[in-house]
């Protein structure tokens, strides 16, 4: 057997790649004839023996035989053409049916939107088009103290723009270098203008593959960050006490100095704290987390798929999008949120047409109930009075003040003294913080009620009467790093019955709620004093727990989720955003709730 067979490999493999023949091995000597042109360019002749076997091995040189090994001439000149060639690909999926009978009527039931419905659109017909993948592959390197490298595959949709999980077509996809489907046109990207194959494009992507790898890379970063914070911690304790002996021993050398000594007592003293502080840094940034990523290569995979144009309608805005069915997997592709530009189930339609997630979106109108997104945030204003969201449409502007406010606090928006008659809120002690963490909605900031008059009296009361208690089938619940929200959506027979988010703000735990009780529900508007540390998880655990009572479901049908990057991932128990974690927000936060009167 030969010593290196990779070498072996690597002489023989290109051998073959360049057009050469090669016979199987006689007496450890590998016979090639290389076609002349290539022959010529290398400067040997076009029939070669080849032997790679480690020299200085008795008998393995034969006759006129070329002992191959690292450093040799024509494997100098193999590694420099090998270099200069691209390692990047470009491949097809070739067995694919692009049939797809009844596609409108799978695409209605797959799709699931929170605020609209599809409808055909008149006169259009399925299309077969060639549709691209990107696997840009990373060499990704994490530096602190030592450095470690990792090869990282991110797999983008080219004309979708967002990341897609590679293990379904990596384990389905049979990938040739020949495109079998030559007569199809390639379907242009929805999320930035430009040509498919283009630099633009392609750039583009990159960067959204490269902030798609740093998510990825999270749940790796974590343990190594708190490795990194253990060690800077002794380190740092080793060199203050270190420093701190040194500086009590100049100070009594500086008590005990004569005056002409004094002088140079206290320059050693200052140079031992400049020194100090200097070695401090170094070792901060010693154990300072970095992440570099370098692309190594990409592959484009072109594969065929049918898109079918649809409306998107509600009562006040209505889109157009085309919508694919992937052959390959089987699957209807959902739709791309406009805001952060990730794919998602149960997108809402914002007025103005885009089509946005739950927490890609802006306060919802308290007046109208238009629904607007974060790209639409200019439509969307905020009660003088009481601070609630108010859309352009329904706001009401004070012609004596100018300032904006609700319909339900016309005209108080000066009727303190010219300024805005504040809503009364709950006075909140410390004291009460036994409570306030027992009862479900202790702290609740109420809004200030006219008092309605006798003969409306009965009018009022059934107007926010309670509801009777719907009943849910299971609750889902996401956990948003990037948005800092919790959301909770209670399911009823594949329909969002309700929706409840929990915000850690400046003033505490805030809770919005949009439910079949609208302005009757209980929860909507409080705001709950966080509790310490490890305490505030149980708190949270404690608010799902009176979502099951409230919707009768039972604990054991609540499904956890963490969302990275417009997409969801299983998770065995709530895990909260890294700011609810963080002790200085949570003092500020209960800080802020003891002052709320």
């Amino acid at each position: 057997m030969p010593d290196d067979t990779f070498l072996q490999d690597l002489i023989l493999g290109y051998c073959r790649q360049v057009g050469g023949l090669v016979e199987l091995p006689a007496y450890g000597i590998h016979e090639t004839l290389l076609p002349d042109e290539v022959a010529a360019r290398w400067g040997v002749d076009a029939i070669q023996k080849f032997n790679f076997a480690r020299e200085g091995d008795s008998g393995t040189i034969q006759g006129d035989a070329t002992l191959i090994h690292y450093g040799h001439p024509l494997v100098e000149s193999i590694v420099a053409e090998l270099r200069q060639q691209t390692a990047n690909g470009q491949f097809f999926v070739n067995n694919l049916r692009l049939e797809k009978p009844g596609l409108y009527a799978v695409i209605e039931k797959a799709l699931n939107l929170s605020n609209a419905k599809l409808f055909p659109v008149h006169g259009a017909v399925e299309q077969q088009r060639l549709y691209h993948l990107v696997c840009f592959n990373f060499k990704a390197s994490i530096i602190s103290d030592e450095k470690r490298e990792i090869i990282l595959p991110v797999w983008m949709d080219l004309q979708g723009g967002y990341a897609v999980k590679r293990d379904d077509i990596e384990r389905l996809a049979i990938f040739d270098t020949e495109n079998q489907f030559t007569h199809l046109a390639s379907a242009e990207p929805t999320w930035i203008a430009g040509e498919t194959h283009s630099l633009k494009v392609l750039s583009a992507l990159l960067d959204r593959a490269r902030q798609s790898a740093l998510i990825e890379l999270e749940p790796n970063l974590e343990g190594f960050q708190k490795r990194l914070q253990r060690f800077l911690g002794l380190d740092r304790a080793r060199l203050i006490e270190y420093y701190q002996d040194l500086s009590k021993d100049a100070e009594k050398r500086l008590h005990k100095a004569s005056e002409d000594r004094r002088s140079v007592m206290e320059a050693k003293l200052k140079a031992i704290l400049a020194e100090r502080q200097v070695k401090l840094t170094d070792v901060d940034q010693k154990y300072r987390l970095r992440v570099e990523l370098e692309l190594i290569n990409l592959a484009i995979i072109g594969l065929p798929k049918l898109d079918l144009l649809v409306d998107i309608k509600k009562r006040s805005a209505t889109v157009k999008r085309q919508v694919v069915w992937d052959p390959l997997r089987h699957i209807v592709e959902p739709l791309v949120c406009d805001v952060c530009g990730q794919s998602g189930d149960g997108l809402y339609l914002c007025e103005n047409g885009h089509l946005a997630h739950a927490s890609c979106l802006s306060p919802q109108c308290v007046e109208c109930k238009r629904t607007y997104c974060q790209k639409c945030a200019d439509q969307v204003q905020t009660c003088t009075v009481c601070d609630r969201p108010i859309c352009n449409h329904s706001l009401v502007k004070c012609a004596q003040c100018q300032r904006i406010t609700c319909r339900e606090h016309l005209n108080e928006c000066h009727a303190a003294d010219g300024q805005p008659r504040r809503r009364e809120t709950a006075s909140i002690s410390p004291a009460a913080e036994a409570r306030i963490q027992a009862e479900p909605f202790a702290g609740r900031i109420k809004p200030r009620k006219k008092e309605p008059t006798k003969e409306k009296t009965i009018l009022a009361k059934a107007k926010v009467a309670v509801p009777p208690a719907a009943r849910g089938d299971y609750i889902d619940v996401y956990t948003d790093p990037e948005q800092e929200m919790i959301f909770a959506y209670v399911i009823f027979k594949k329909r969002e019955l309700a929706e409840r988010t929990w915000e850690l703000t400046d003033n505490g735990i805030a809770v919005r709620c949009r439910c079949e009780k609208e302005r009757a529900c209980r929860a909507h508007g409080y705001i709950h004093r966080p509790m310490e540390l490890e305490g505030i998880e149980m708190q949270m655990e404690r608010f799902i727990r009176q979502l099951c009572m409230e919707y009768r479901v039972p604990e054991k049908k609540v499904r956890y989720y963490h969302v990275r990057q417009g997409q969801s991932f299983d998770v065995p128990k709530l895990r909260l955003p890294a700011r609810w974690k963080d002790p200085d927000v949570q003092a500020v936060a209960r800080q802020e709730f003891d002052k709320l009167k």
